[in-house]
């Protein structure tokens, strides 16, 4: 279409068996002008380098070979509803955008079907802020999926509470589903950006031998990438794994990049998404707003010393209980009487072996501990020994 005015209120069908040049694809170049409610139905690419009014209009990516969004002279297209169907497999099954971001429009939806929209490195942004915005076939194995490359994203505007399902994955050697949900914990306008990285973080410098204390295990195969566009709100953020395909995982932990190391996001959830396993980090801050998160496995351990001096010496002053991989923390402490003299919900917090302020006399007490970690629950008994020499 060359310096043309096209207003589409039925159906406009583009297909492979048109004798036109570069037939099934649908260009609207130089000056042309394209709008309308109509449905637009493509076998092949879509190519954009003027004006396209998307109004309330849908468009079909219906082609079963690999269909591309593209532009010649950098025009982003945005459209109201973009549906992907096809029976093409491999690279067959995507929809790539080809040197350009594509837009959603802010009452529009877009239909993944069992499709894969590749982004490359490329951004999707979906400016409707409905948490049913996006839509994707979620039969095992054959799940529709947008995929990235580094630097490009699934974007999607939020202003609710409700969650927002991201249903990112990769072709790219072995093919995975691997989604992610945001709830954000506030309805202020925001956006999220989430990337499946189908490939060990070693592979982009985020070296897994390189990580905290707490941190026994990561995942090899692959990790996420999710930002948030505005600072300061806090969201809950699940990821998804299959324990069959995966292994099964128990935390998450993010990159961080001064101290150029992987960071346990311990306290964490279990939970599903669909027909995965899922690790949830409730009501985030985005803290360290770097954007890699990973599976891990946390070393569980709790050490209970038996013996203290509290006599200001400064050696082994004071009483504490040192752990990894705890997520709940429970220590009372009782004196030969069995009254209470210390307790706590904090594993960091030391007992200075006083009880109101006034010192203890030495002897022997009596702890309770009840803990848990992701893996396991601990429940101990025993005897401390305060000795003030």
């Amino acid at each position: 279409m060359n310096t043309t005015t096209l207003t589409n209120e039925g159906t406009l069908r583009v297909t492979k068996n048109a004798t036109i040049p570069l037939p099934g694809t649908f260009t609207n170049s130089t000056s042309s002008v394209v709008s309308g409610n109509g449905n637009f139905y493509i076998e092949q690419d879509w190519v954009n380098d003027a004006i396209f009014n998307a109004n309330n209009s849908s468009v079909y990516l219906y082609g079963d070979s690999e269909q591309f969004i593209t532009s010649t002279n950098g025009t982003v297209t945005e459209f109201n509803n973009l549906i992907l169907t096809g029976n093409g497999s491999g690279n067959n099954k995507k929809k790539t955008l080809q040197n350009i971001d594509t837009r959603i429009s802010t009452n529009g939806n877009l239909q993944i079907n069992n499709r894969e929209l590749a982004t490359g490195t490329n951004q999707l942004i979906v400016l409707n802020n409905s948490e049913n915005a996006i839509s994707n076939n979620q039969t095992p194995g054959v799940e529709g999926f947008v995929s990235s490359l580094p630097n490009g994203y699934l974007n999607w505007s939020t202003n609710s509470t409700n969650t927002y399902l991201f249903p990112v994955g990769s072709s790219d050697g072995t093919s995975r589903y691997r989604p992610v949900t945001i709830t954000p914990s506030s309805n202020d306008l925001n956006v999220y950006s989430a990337r499946l990285n189908n490939t060990s973080g070693d592979t982009y410098g985020y070296n897994l031998s390189q990580h905290d204390s707490q941190i026994e295990e990561l995942n090899s195969l692959f990790f996420h990438s999710i930002e948030q566009e505005v600072p300061g709100y806090n969201a809950s953020v699940a990821i998804a794994h299959s324990p069959a395909q995966d292994q099964t995982w128990t935390s998450l932990a993010q990159w961080d990049f001064i101290q150029n190391n992987w960071n346990s996001l311990v306290p964490v959830d279990n939970s599903t998404i669909g027909n995965y396993n899922s690790i949830v980090k409730s009501d985030w801050n985005f803290s360290n707003p770097a954007h890699p998160y990973i599976l891990v496995n946390l070393v569980d351990e709790l050490n209970i010393p038996n013996v203290f001096t509290p006599n200001q010496d400064g050696a082994n002053d004071t009483y504490l209980v040192s752990g990894k991989g705890i997520t709940e923390y429970t220590i009372v402490i009782l004196n030969r009487w069995g009254n209470v003299v210390f307790e706590s919900n904090d594993i960091t917090d030391p007992w200075d072996g006083t009880s109101k302020g006034t010192p203890c006399v030495e002897g022997v007490y009596f702890y309770s501990i009840k803990a848990k970690s992701i893996n396991k629950e601990y429940s101990k008994q025993g005897y401390i020994t305060l000795n003030a020499n």
